[in-house]
């Protein structure tokens, strides 16, 4: 069987002995000629090539030197401090440089709104806050040219709250026994019940316990995968976040059986309460986040601010008479926040809880956390991690 290449070898000296034959060439001459006119060609074929390949690289080089360059906008805020607070005006100074083109407009945004725009490449521009959250607000500088190439610039600023909290403390009205292994999360009441949701792998559970005699009436323990946090009641079901896993379970509250399950965007989920419509959680952040009870989506975010800036590390959280009660990790404060603003309200110290009462001799406490509010009888507990009691207070102002 003959090959391809075999094959045009055999044409190839066909045609030489063929042509010699026909003009009566020389064999070997014809074959030398043939052999020069394959290299000519050769050589052509590189050159023609080449000649391509120049005129693709000038042609790139003409389409480079037709790119416009975007201008170039900046946002200075004009003012020597890092944190404002909330009320103040605010000055800000918008420079814009145009590399290519003619300048068209500066406009400037403000947590994605429309401020204002001006024909001139710089200007300055004031606005009040007074109307704004506390936290953290965004700017944005969006330079054009009459050519449609835009360019922009970023900037932020922190408004911290207006108000001094006012400085709470406490008195003991009577102690309860704690079980010392619960590591808890969560903590609410509901018809004469006390709900506890504990934490950590492999120990996570909810536990329901009659506040009349003291008594554990019903417990689930958690799939040990499940590190358990923040619980809170709501229209006869028991919602509780899980603290990596970003998932949240619906319970029935007497049964403790599992309605459905849902995920949550935060990272982590800490504390959780409601205000009787929307689910309201912690995620060890300064931000609250509201959510839907039905379908579970992100409704709005407060940031948590006081005349010093953001507060960080809001755990378990209790709704009380419409305001927001939150323990604030490894410390022994509660603050009172504004579920609109995010300002604190207040500030309750309780320091000293343990004193009067003997420290769990079985293992280290834990920080305080749990907050829960009696609505019947306007009662307030509170209690902490690993804790031998469980305190009824009354708040002294």
């Amino acid at each position: 069987m003959i090959v391809p290449r075999e094959a045009m070898l055999i044409k190839q000296a066909s045609f030489v002995n063929i042509t010699c034959f026909l003009f009566n060439f020389p064999n070997y001459k014809f074959e030398l000629l043939w052999f020069n006119l394959n290299l000519i060609m050769r050589k052509l074929s590189f050159f023609i090539l080449l000649i391509l390949f120049s005129t693709f690289d000038l042609i790139n080089c003409a389409n480079s030197a037709k790119r416009v360059r975007p201008p170039v906008t900046s946002i200075k805020i004009i003012s020597k401090n890092s944190n404002y607070t909330i009320g103040e005006p605010l000055s800000v100074e918008i420079k814009t440089k145009i590399k290519d083109g003619t300048f068209r407009k500066t406009e400037l945004f403000l947590d994605g709104k429309s401020l204002i725009f001006s024909e001139k490449p710089e200007f300055s521009y004031q606005f009040d806050t007074k109307n704004l959250q506390v936290g953290t607000h965004y700017l944005k500088s969006l330079a054009t040219t009459n050519d449609g190439i835009i360019g922009e610039n970023f900037n932020e600023f922190l408004l911290k709250s207006d108000l001094n909290p006012q400085k709470f403390s406490y008195k003991i009205v009577k102690t309860y026994p704690h079980n010392t292994d619960h590591f808890t999360e969560g903590l609410e009441i509901k018809n004469g019940y006390l709900y506890e949701g504990t934490g950590q792998e492999g120990s996570s559970a909810i536990y329901k316990t009659d506040l009349s005699s003291w008594k554990t009436m019903k417990e689930f323990k958690l799939n040990d995968q499940y590190f358990g946090e923040g619980i809170t009641i709501l229209n006869n079901k028991l919602y509780q976040l899980t603290y990596k896993t970003q998932i949240g379970f619906v319970r029935d509250l007497n049964t403790f059986d599992l309605i459905k399950s849902w995920y949550f965007k935060n990272e982590q989920g800490w504390g959780l309460t409601n205000d009787g419509e929307c689910l309201i959680m912690s995620d060890g952040t300064q931000f609250l986040t509201f959510i839907d009870s039905q379908n579970f989506n992100e409704i709005r975010k407060i940031e948590v601010c006081d005349q010093y800036g953001v507060v960080k590390n809001i755990n378990e959280l209790e709704y009380i008479n419409g305001l927001i009660w939150a323990n604030i990790w490894t410390t022994d404060k509660v603050v009172e926040i504004d579920p609109k603003t995010g300002k604190i309200i207040a500030e309750i110290d309780l320091g000293g809880l343990l004193s009067s009462v003997m420290v769990n001799p079985k293992n280290s406490v834990d920080v305080l956390n749990g907050i829960a509010y009696d609505h019947a009888t306007n009662k307030i507990y509170v209690t902490g991690k690993l804790w031998p009691k469980l305190f009824e207070i009354e708040i002294v102002k």
